[in-house]
């Protein structure tokens, strides 16, 4: 028996009134814009970085294409929503060295370099990234809510990667495994180029998120083992429907005394399984803790609107805390 686990309400994301945040954007794609879209007026958004100042975007600051020029306004929160990668990573590190909030969605730096929030907790500042494991379900604030109720987490099972669902849905249907992968960039749900996504990369980080928010360990995402979709017969997702069953990109987590194991791995699941019931760009997460039932959360776990609207909510809370 599984129960459904509810959160408190997120945070008003308008400030009180003694004050606002002064802050900047990096990246105004897919998310950012969506961020763009909705930002709470507490938040004096002084500047956007963005790669090519020409390409036409919804704007209400002025647009920069050097980090220099964005970070000598001296801002208080950087919302960071640049595409993955080492200018991302250099972008973080330099926001970080600034003494910034920090609100971030990218799962593969944040999950990479611990050291980056550390330093911005000791330097009494937030570091938020609910929006890198799950989109719009609300993983990282389930986890530390559990926390704080004083129900350790001992095991998680997941399914985090809305791009590997929608595929393997596709394959399912007798698609190929590009046609398929085509169909999720045209989508928004797959990057240009999708090997974090097919390879359990992206699960893998998502991983290490979650045993640092629940335990405060720091797990190298690249370690975690992890199956690529790349090496699945492409028959296997029909064949497993015939069956009555559904392959799914499941990550692990489990804690046995000091010991942390993750892994990530495609199983054929039982349709009476909640992670067999994922579709297209859905996440579910299915948490254990020592004491009660297990938690069950699902929702939409890529693309705009979800990521978007969880970056949003750390942006609230932090409203909340310093305004």
């Amino acid at each position: 028996m599984t129960t459904l686990f509810t959160l408190a309400p997120a945070a008003s994301p308008v400030a009180s009134s003694t004050g606002s945040i002064r802050a900047v954007m990096l990246g105004c794609g897919t998310v950012g814009s969506g961020v763009l879209l909705h930002l709470p007026r507490a938040i004096r958004l002084e500047a956007i970085l963005v790669r090519d100042r020409t390409r036409a975007r919804p704007t209400r600051a002025p647009v920069f294409t050097d980090i220099d020029d964005i970070l000598s306004l001296r801002p208080e929160l950087v919302i960071e929503a640049l595409p993955g990668g080492e200018a991302a990573e250099r972008a973080l590190e330099r926001a970080v060295a600034a003494g910034c909030h920090i609100v971030s969605a990218n799962k593969d730096v944040c999950a990479r370099r611990p050291d980056l929030e550390a330093r911005t907790r000791q330097a009494g500042r937030t570091f938020a990234y609910a929006a890198a494991v799950g989109g719009g379900v609300p993983v990282l604030e389930a986890i530390a809510q559990l926390k704080a109720q004083g129900r350790q987490l001992t095991r998680a099972r997941a399914v985090v990667n809305g791009t590997s669902n929608f595929v393997l849905d596709r394959l399912a249907a007798g698609q190929s495994l590009e046609t398929a992968v085509t169909a999720a960039q045209e989508a928004g749900f797959a990057e240009a180029d999708p090997g974090a996504d097919l390879d359990g990369h992206d699960a893998a980080c998502k991983l290490a998120l979650m045993a640092r928010t629940a335990w405060g360990v720091d797990l190298d995402p690249r370690a975690i083992p992890a199956q690529s979709l790349r090496d699945l017969d492409p028959a296997a997702p029909a064949r497993a429907v015939e069956n009555g069953c559904r392959i799914r990109q499941v990550a692990s987590l489990r804690r046995e005394g000091g010991t942390v194991t993750a892994e990530v791995r495609l199983e054929t699941l039982s349709l009476d399984d909640p992670l067999s019931r994922t579709k297209d760009e859905a996440n579910c997460v299915v948490l254990h803790a020592e004491t009660g039932l297990p938690v069950v959360l699902s929702g939409k776990g890529a693309g705009k609107g979800p990521t978007a609207a969880s970056m949003l909510g750390d942006i609230a809370r932090l409203l909340a805390e310093t305004c």
